[in-house]
């Protein structure tokens, strides 16, 4: 096999081993042991199985792959979550992007990026492998349909993560370096990804109950949404929002708690989300977020809430979404009758920063199953979300009306009222507000404080950390907090490198700019 800047897959290998050349390679071979698409692609039902394989690359579901990274990068960047593990030699890798002292030699940084082209190589070689196939052309547009709203999921992520990045829609021959291409094109092609699949795909409810997993018409739209949210096409995403919004597909939850039972699968909130299983076979993956957080009583124990984001509940009187995110040691844990003492280690010593862990990833006690592989879905898009993005786009166009209609209907659900006066930037604010307490440990936080500005047109993370930011300046001058003030092993001044000329953005992988021949640029500051 050889290295090289994208994942060149001429077969289906990898939809059966992914796991054999793991994080190192991003290009195989042409004369590879895979099954070449003329002998595999020639019925239906082969086509609809390379489809629904597919799926599983949404994240890869490894502690190490591109799961762990939106997590990692989403929260433990931000002020939501501190790495919180400090008992393992592994934190100081994942301390560096806490910090914003990483460079890009960072192995969990170079493992996203190369996961994410290792996805869209395979999602691009089942494509041409389908349009090729000698099936109905129904079948043969919508299994295409699904591919590229998988393809769009990884570009965006690579998008918010990267900036422009090379955009690779076929396979290439072995050796084939691409530029790198510019914010906006990538945009544009989600974009046209996402209208073709939003053309062809059934709605929700028209998929059968063993079916539900798969992409929808609605999953296309509220990603296209979101995409026009981080452009700050405020116009279209309130359209994209509100297709959602009145396709009757999507309810929220009369509970916010009943999104976080372990039994909680395709719901009517969840538009789309990653399937898991208990069982290796059939071969559905379980959840590698239980182990990371250690919810479950034990594992590793990485990105702890912070006492930051507690208060934020507290301020804001929100006793409901406060208990089903954050499990505070010593406390009794929200759902789970048999754990009225939550304890995941010795505090406040060396194991963990915050003495605090994610709720929503946490299994009962009762429900833990034996092999400890846990089978709870893990939502990517849902109906809250595509509320809040519906508000956050009309307050910006000065429609408050619209915006507080759609922000009530969260708020409403947890028991809090709704100032239903505010407009300018006081909506705006209740809207971001709204977001970090509704949509906390989603992955989301660090993207939403990036792309967000002040009345400046300043993003809105650069008051919030750096070594003035508002975050850095709570935590080393104000905080009493008892377990984050007395657990030294990871900094209490986390983020207080964080410099807005280089961080609104991660490093390419030094790897990938090598083996492109430099081809590839690196973002600025690294």
């Amino acid at each position: 096999m050889q290295r090289n800047s994208f994942f060149l897959i001429t077969g289906l290998v990898l939809l059966t081993a992914t796991t054999a050349c793991q994080k190192s390679l991003l290009t195989v071979e042409n004369n590879s042991s895979a099954v070449q698409t003329s002998e595999y692609f020639t019925t239906a039902d082969q086509c609809n199985t390379s489809t629904q394989v597919c799926y599983q690359y949404i994240d890869w579901n490894s502690w190490w792959q591109t799961f762990n990274w939106r997590y990692l990068s989403g929260e433990a960047a931000s002020d939501n979550a501190w790495i919180n593990n400090t008992y393992q030699g592994s934190h100081a890798t994942y301390n560096a992007v806490s910090e914003y002292t990483l460079d890009a030699g960072n192995d969990r940084n170079e493992a996203q990026w190369i996961q994410l082209y290792k996805a869209i190589g395979i999602f691009n070689n089942t494509i041409e492998g389908i349009q090729g196939a000698p099936i109905d052309s129904a079948s043969k547009t919508k299994f295409i349909a699904e591919l590229k709203f998988l393809r769009s999921w990884s570009y965006f992520d690579l998008v918010r993560n990267y900036g422009g990045v090379p955009i690779v829609l076929k396979t290439y021959p072995a050796n084939t370096h691409l530029p790198r291409n510019s914010v906006n094109e990538v945009y544009d092609q989600v974009i046209t990804d996402l209208n073709a699949a939003i053309a062809v795909l059934p709605r929700k409810s028209a998929y059968a109950a063993s079916d539900k997993f798969r992409a929808s018409s609605g999953a296309a739209q509220a990603l296209l949404a979101k995409v026009y949210l981080y452009k700050e096409d405020w116009a279209n995403a309130e359209a994209a929002a509100l297709q959602v919004i009145n396709s009757g597909d999507y309810q929220l939850e009369t509970s916010f708690g009943k999104l976080w039972d372990y039994a909680y699968k395709n719901g009517q909130e969840s538009i789309f989300e990653v399937q898991n299983a208990s069982s290796q076979n059939p071969a559905l993956p379980a959840s590698a977020l239980y182990m990371m957080n250690a919810v479950a009583d034990g594992g590793w124990g990485y990105y702890g809430p912070t006492s930051d984001l507690e208060n934020a509940y507290l301020t804001a009187g929100d006793s409901i979404r406060r208990v089903w995110t954050i499990n505070r040691q010593g406390r009794p844990v929200a759902g789970d009758p048999n754990n009225t003492n939550f304890n995941a280690g010795g505090y406040p010593a060396n194991q963990s920063k915050s003495g605090r862990f994610p709720r929503k990833w946490y299994v009962p006690k009762a429900q833990r199953p034996a092999n400890n592989l846990f089978s709870r879905d893990d939502i990517i898009l849902r109906f809250a979300d595509v509320l809040l993005i519906h508000a956050e786009a009309c307050a910006m166009q000065n429609k408050p009306g619209d915006a507080l209609a759609s922000l009530q209907k969260v708020r409403s659900r947890v028991g809090l009222t709704t100032d239903m006066s505010l407009s300018g930037w006081d909506l705006i604010t209740a809207v971001r507000n709204e977001r970090r307490l509704e949509l906390a440990f989603e992955g989301d936080r660090l993207y939403d404080l990036r792309r967000w500005k002040d009345q400046s047109g300043t993003p809105v993370i650069n008051s919030i950390l750096g070594p003035n930011g508002s975050f850095v300046r709570y935590n080393t001058q104000t905080s009493t907090d008892i377990f984050e003030t007395h657990n030294t092993i990871e900094p209490q001044n986390k983020g207080a490198h964080f410099n807005p000329a280089i961080h609104l953005l991660w490093p390419i992988p030094t790897s990938e700019i090598v083996a492109s021949g430099s081809v590839l640029k690196q973002n600025p500051g690294y």
